[in-house]
């Protein structure tokens, strides 16, 4: 199983990949901005971040792992049906669900400011705008996950999600 969550700023992708990862077996969690955090940016970050996506995979499965969350922003059908493209070949026979979370805006806002607390360097501003973009474009789109709420507590949501993928 692959699952991939897709979302804005501060929604909860990290934190909710983190659980899932922690309650699956053999499962390696995949987490998007940190690999397409290089210095100079490539030139097609896109291409960067699914061929790294698609060569973690076949490493991890090399060492036994079955499942993988990863966490990232999608910003279209297309780029997540490359994504697919790239990672049904590794496994055939596996199962890649994509998950749009979502998450009233005032909630979303207020967990980035919630966040900023904990951090040594102010970002609350661009933060904010930023996740206020995102979730415009989102909306805009269809085909970017099958909706996801993540209202609630990390491990409920896990549960949630682990129960909806008939995973134990």
């Amino acid at each position: 199983m692959i699952i991939i969550l897709n979302g804005p700023l501060g929604i909860g992708k990290s934190t909710l990949a983190e659980t899932l990862m922690e309650r699956l077996e053999l499962c390696a969690m995949i987490e998007g901005d940190s690999l397409v955090a290089v210095n100079p940016p490539a030139a097609d970050e896109l291409e960067h971040l699914h061929s790294a996506i698609e060569l973690l995979v076949m490493h991890h499965r090399r060492f036994g792992y079955r499942h993988f969350v990863v966490d990232h922003l999608w910003r279209s059908a297309a780029d997540l049906a490359d994504l697919r493209r790239r990672l049904t070949p590794i496994d055939a026979e596996g199962e890649i669900r994509c998950f749009l979370l979502t998450l009233p805006a005032d909630v979303n806002l207020r967990r980035i400011e919630r966040r900023q607390d904990a951090r040594a360097i102010d970002e609350r501003d661009l933060e904010l705008r930023t996740c206020e973009e995102e979730r415009e474009m989102l909306a805009k789109y269809s085909g970017l996950g099958e909706p996801f709420d993540v209202s609630a507590a990390p491990p409920e949501l896990a549960a949630r999600m682990l129960q909806l993928l008939a995973i134990r």
